[in-house]
């Protein structure tokens, strides 16, 4: 049962990032333009974060529920840094062989 907790507290805790994700995404691509979607990542990522400390804590007590929580963060977290600092490697090298068509004046 606790085994149960702990995998739908990861699952949630990895939907939080993916909405803190989206969240700061459109918030500096798209500035004024998607504010009710920013607000709703940002609730999503809120709430998710929540219930993934609530089923942590369920399946292992408050504090080493607690602590099992911040390790999967923060996991997590560095999951998706690791996973955005590849992507802009992978952007910059690929402009870097194929640069883009300049249009000539």
């Amino acid at each position: 049962m606790s085994i149960a907790l702990i995998i739908c507290a990861l699952v949630f805790c990895g939907l939080s990032v993916y909405c803190l994700c989206k969240a700061n995404y459109c918030a500096c691509r798209h500035a004024g333009e998607c504010d009710n979607p920013v607000s709703q990542y940002w609730l999503g990522a809120i709430v998710a974060a929540l219930l993934s400390l609530l089923l942590s804590c369920a399946a292992l007590h408050s504090e080493k529920g607690t602590l099992l929580w911040v390790l999967m963060m923060a996991s997590c977290m560095t999951g998706a840094m690791l996973s955005a600092r590849w992507q802009n490697l992978k952007r910059r090298c690929k402009n870097a062989f194929f640069p883009v068509a300049q249009s000539k004046p």
